[in-house]
């Protein structure tokens, strides 16, 4: 995995990952990863069957130019697309450790993902590596 080399050590990494996997585990995503502004992988915990790490950074940066032009004037911080089954992928975009950053997750769509979002990125926020 490449955090190692954005100087997120291997102890925040962890910790970000235990949240991630928690969430998982309740069944709040198949998946989930974060990612820095230059779309290099922090954290991850999951897989998922079609969706996967190159696949959901794709569609991350390839939302970023839309977010910044819904943005103008009010914050757009989730981007959401509905996929079959039930399935979705969520984009949250969030500043922490002084960059732009990004999770994204397929979720099942039937459970508070939002809530459980905004608790991981607490976390990152909170673990700050500078």
């Amino acid at each position: 995995m490449s955090a190692g080399s954005t100087g997120v050590n291997a102890s925040i990494q962890n910790r970000i990952e235990a949240s991630m996997k928690r969430f998982r585990t309740e069944g709040r995503w198949e998946c989930v990863f974060l990612f820095s502004s230059e779309g290099l992988l922090l954290a991850k915990n999951g897989t998922s069957e079609g969706f996967g790490e190159e696949a959901l950074l794709e569609f991350a940066f390839s939302l970023i130019q839309t977010v910044r032009l819904l943005g103008d004037g009010q914050p757009v911080k989730d981007v959401w697309l509905r996929g079959q089954q039930g399935r979705a992928l969520a984009f949250r975009y969030f500043d922490a450790w002084g960059e732009s950053m990004v999770l994204a997750a397929v979720v099942s769509g039937r459970k508070g993902y939002r809530r459980a979002l905004t608790e991981v990125i607490s976390r990152i926020r909170a673990a700050n590596p500078v």
